[in-house]
């Protein structure tokens, strides 16, 4: 599978650098929010638009129902027109509720307090199938955790689906998708980089270990996601945590692969000529690393070739 990757011109008011924010899409323009620059400090509380027909950056309008606790380690989904962030702390442990923000309205609402929805966190993983926002992993108060939890949009409403058990390990950092309705949790940080992937079909309820084939990524944590059709794309991340943990940014990779979900095989994108059936995925690479000093200036756009 081939690809190319280009650099995005930025014309105006940037956010600057940062990682460990969260991004989402809506339509042709680009929200982020959150993050750091210095290990454990949050930057701002700001939602920052990326126009991608004009490159250039604005500030989305707060109202009084904006998250009160600027965040790192967030995620952020949108479904429709609507952004969905959970939790994400201020380097001392202090997390952040579930917010939605319309961007029709430029309205933000608090939907669930910190205390009323899933056990309050960071770094975790977060997807939506359109219908719920699913939320997996991360680090919790005291510790790392593998529980998963789905908030209804219709039902307005959070349930703890069932517990994976211990073949998925508690993690942080891990990353979450949606194919064709089954959710899959790829690779995390328990202490050591992980490797593996897991599968919950919520139709049947159950969990299942994957066995993938093929140009298999080393273990990574924080790296980007986005899914096309039966494809999850990975890209980045951090291999190997630093020796002062949170406070560095441990070892960084690049690379992009791609898992087959249906016949369960990896294979690393290599650079080369545009085929047809062009795929856009918009990537920040600052948002690859829990703490490394990467620029949002290197806003890139991958264009992969969508095989069979």
């Amino acid at each position: 599978m081939l690809f190319s990757m280009i650099v995005v011109e930025q014309k105006s008011n940037e956010p600057g650098p940062r990682c460990s924010h969260a991004i989402a899409m809506v339509g042709d323009k680009m929200y982020s929010f959150g993050g750091e620059l210095t290990p454990n400090f949050h930057i701002d509380q700001h939602l920052y638009v990326f126009d991608l027909k004009t490159h250039t950056w604005s500030l989305a309008p707060p109202n009084d129902d904006f998250p009160d606790l600027p965040c790192l380690g967030v995620c952020m989904v949108a479904i429709g027109t609507n952004l969905y962030v959970f939790g994400g702390g201020d380097g001392h442990r202090n997390y952040s509720g579930f917010y939605s923000y319309d961007t029709v309205k430029s309205e933000w609402k608090l939907i669930t307090h910190v205390d009323k929805g899933p056990a309050p966190r960071s770094f975790h993983g977060m997807a939506t199938d359109n219908k719920n926002v699913y939320v997996f992993g991360g680090v919790s108060t005291t510790a790392r955790v593998n529980t998963l939890h789905a908030y209804s949009i219709v039902d307005q409403k959070w349930i703890q689906l069932p517990n994976p058990g211990e073949f998925c390990k508690v993690r942080g950092g891990p990353r979450l998708a949606v194919v064709h309705g089954k959710i899959w949790v790829v690779y995390g940080f328990n202490g050591d980089e992980l490797d593996d992937v897991h599968c919950y079909d919520s139709v049947e309820g159950k969990w299942t270990k994957v066995e993938t084939i093929g140009e298999k990524p080393w273990g990574r944590s924080v790296f980007s996601i986005a899914v096309l059709g039966k494809y999850i794309v990975i890209s980045g991340g951090e291999v190997d945590m630093d020796p002062k943990a949170h406070l560095g940014p441990g070892k960084l990779t690049s690379g992009t692969f791609v898992l087959n979900t249906e016949n369960l095989t990896w294979e690393k994108l290599e650079e080369g000529q545009k085929q047809n059936f062009i795929r856009h995925i918009y990537l920040v690479t600052a948002s690859l690393s829990l703490s490394a000093h990467i620029s949002l200036h290197h806003i890139s756009m991958l264009l992969s070739s969508q095989g069979n």
